[in-house]
């Protein structure tokens, strides 16, 4: 986690295509993700689909609206209930929202969320090292992923 904190210390929008790139390998029935512009985004840094179900001619499948937001913070920097409450803001009706963060929500910030039931699922750095580990990203590999997501935009053309 410390190699990507530091990859993105000077540039916290460039971890949205990180995170990004992230919620796919997780699950690949997240999709069609585009980033927001980098500046007053309104609480979210992408816009995508969670899909359920594959098209056949007796069924079409389900594509759930997902917002996603980033944050790129300090292993002590939490994410607190002011971050959490704006995400949340901006969640429309029948849409959900995914927080990544490479810190970890605060206790309060994650109680509110679970109490109220809000539809935010939360990936903190332990998911994404977990994350990478499954998908064979390691120490020794990591700098040349982080690498390669700069030579690609956010929908998967090369710069």
């Amino acid at each position: 986690m410390t190699k990507i904190r530091s990859y993105y210390k000077n540039n916290p929008y460039g971890f949205e295509n990180c995170a990004k790139a992230i919620l796919e390998k997780m699950d690949d029935k997240f999709q069609d993700f585009s980033l927001t512009r980098s500046w007053r985004d309104g609480g979210r840094d992408a816009l995508g689909y969670y899909v359920i179900g594959s098209a056949s001619k007796a069924n079409y499948p389900l594509r759930i609206d997902c917002a996603m937001e980033a944050k790129c913070y300090a292993e002590n920097h939490a994410v607190g209930v002011r971050e959490m409450s704006r995400l949340i803001s901006r969640i429309r009706y029948r849409q959900f929202g995914v927080l990544i963060t490479t810190s970890y929500v605060h206790k309060q910030a994650y109680k509110e969320n679970i109490e109220d039931g809000h539809p935010i699922l939360v990936i903190s750095a332990t998911d994404i090292v977990n994350i990478l580990r499954r998908n064979a990203i390691s120490s020794e590999n990591i700098d040349e992923w982080l690498v390669s997501l700069d030579k690609f935009d956010d929908r998967g053309v090369q710069r």
